[in-house]
């Protein structure tokens, strides 16, 4: 086969990778962004530290919180698409809100929440980026639950951005802790100032 023809295929074969992987992130980028968004917001640990009972009126807000939540996700498929008709006035209205939570929340600070879920889960503390990934990705059995985004290029910037941002907060926690044996990185120390 000519040099020519050869790139040629090359290309092709690249051009036909990129278009199952674009065809693929169609399919799943908004589910698996769904999956992030109700680990951080969904039902689940974050409502660990109530009791059996509420003690005060915000742990009552919080009982009430988690227990709209389980009435309203059970109206919800598996990408995030609500089906209101057989949801009741309140819950609709609950519903509506946690829509435009996972509208307006930018795949950026999902992906830092989602970092931050992952490590506790999984007691990592803070490792060089790729080594941080691979692990939650080796625990997860794949790297499917970061490609959150509809665009391959956006998936790439994403990665890129948080890379950078994880070894600048990563340098600063090891200044922090040689100053300070006992310092303690506790994930709201990244998020910036409101």
């Amino acid at each position: 086969m000519s040099i020519d023809r050869l790139d040629r295929w090359g290309h092709l074969q690249r051009q036909k990778e990129a278009e199952e992987l674009q065809f693929w992130r169609a399919e799943n980028s908004e589910r698996l962004r769904w999956e992030m968004f109700l680990r951080s917001f969904g039902p689940g640990d974050a409502f660990d530290h109530l009791g059996e009972t509420p003690k005060n009126a915000e742990e009552e807000a919080a009982f009430a919180h988690r227990e709209m939540l389980q009435r309203i996700l059970k109206h919800y498929t598996g990408d995030g698409t609500a089906y209101y008709e057989f949801m009741s006035f309140e819950e609709k209205a609950f519903a509506h809100l946690f829509d435009e939570l996972f509208l307006v929340i930018e795949d950026y600070e999902l992906f830092d929440m989602d970092i931050d879920y992952w490590r506790f889960e999984l007691n990592i503390d803070l490792p060089h980026f790729p080594e941080l990934i691979s692990r939650i990705d080796e625990h997860l059995g794949n790297s499917d639950w970061r490609e959150i985004c509809y665009l391959q290029e956006s998936q790439d910037h994403l990665m890129e951005l948080f890379l950078e941002n994880w070894e600048i907060l990563r340098a600063n926690v090891f200044q922090c802790r040689a100053k300070d044996p006992d310092f303690e990185y506790k994930s709201w120390m990244d998020r910036p100032d409101e």
